[in-house]
């Protein structure tokens, strides 16, 4: 079976006041060896409505003929997913840019594995049809709806920023996906901070209109998160290789079947075929080299948030890196 290669990127001091996390456990610091019966084990892994890995994967059949056992499990965004593996629940997650920030700033015990990209497009900030907004700069005073720790919060702080704004100047009203729609809908707030696919279920069934998107501002970066109880496991190692190769197979196929794809992505998860093609046209995520220039533009992500005074402290997010399982 394959094993990850290569061992933990080398940790370089802080440039603020933050400390890094502590040193991840020795296996991290360089490949689990030995032979390893795959049949023996399960990888579990953290999905999520808006990134849909186990619907991807079904569709594309790269969940046949599997050498282990794979454990999904569903939750609501990317920061309760690093919550998770940081405890040991599962192992692996993908998540947007924001909640593997959140979880270095807290400490998790996590590593960041892979990269992916994305157009940003999909990341928005919504107003109702009849909304008299047009802009970040009219927010200022307003109620807007965001998943804190998301890559929407993120977005958000961006822009508000650009228009030469902070998160002081409007009133952010922390929801999760399905309440930020409803808030949205019923009026009660202003603008909603939302990702694909519920920015595109919102332009589709109520009409809300994108006065920003992250592409403007933000980097459309996700990311692999793995618990390090799981990264010195040489098992779950040598399946998060294999499930990598699986995943980017995947995402191929997907990009080449888009009208396939999208019905059956409809179907599964019950949204509109519209909606369904308008977020795989702008958000299918692509694995890319977790690289210099990949880990600079969240490090100014986080600091970003460290000014705002939205994170304790400085993180270091390099510091949080393992280039182990980067194949590119």
């Amino acid at each position: 079976p394959p094993r990850p290669r290569g061992g933990a990127r080398p940790r370089r001091a802080p440039r603020g006041g933050r400390r890094p996390a502590g040193p991840p456990p020795a296996a991290t610091e360089a490949a689990p060896s030995g032979p390893v019966d795959l049949s023996t084990v399960t990888l579990k892994v953290g999905d999520q409505k808006a990134i849909s890995i186990e619907v991807l994967m079904k569709a594309s059949g790269q969940l046949e003929n599997l050498p282990y056992k794979i454990e999904f499990s569903t939750f609501t965004a990317g920061l309760p997913l690093v919550e998770a593996a940081s405890a040991g629940g599962i192992d692996i997650a993908q998540t947007g840019n924001t909640p593997v920030i959140f979880g270095a700033a807290a400490d998790a015990d996590v590593r960041v594995v892979g990269a992916l990209s994305a157009t940003g497009k999909g990341d928005a900030i919504l107003v109702g049809k009849d909304s008299a907004i047009g802009s970040v700069a009219a927010l200022k005073g307003k109620k807007v709806a965001v998943f804190k720790g998301s890559s929407a919060n993120a977005n958000l702080l961006l822009q508000l920023q650009k228009a030469g704004l902070s998160l002081r100047d409007v009133e952010p009203v922390y929801l999760a996906p399905a309440d930020g729609y409803a808030a949205l809908t019923r009026g009660d707030v202003d603008a909603w901070a939302t990702w694909d696919p519920y920015t595109a279920i919102a332009e589709k069934e109520i009409g809300a209109k994108p006065i920003a998107t992250a592409d403007q501002a933000a980097n459309g970066y996700n990311f692999w998160a793995a618990g390090n109880k799981a990264l010195g496991d040489a098992g779950k190692s040598a399946a998060i290789v294999d499930f990598f190769q699986r995943y980017a197979a995947a995402t191929r196929w997907s990009s080449e079947n888009l009208d396939l794809w999208s019905t059956k992505y409809a179907e599964l998860t019950q949204i509109s075929v519209d909606a369904s093609r308008t977020t795989w046209t702008r958000s299918i995520k692509e694995p890319i080299a977790l690289d210099d220039k990949v880990i600079a533009s969240e490090q100014e992500i986080a600091d970003a948030f460290t000014e705002a005074k939205a994170i304790p402290g400085k993180v270091d997010f390099e510091s949080f890196v393992d280039t182990r399982f980067d194949k590119r």
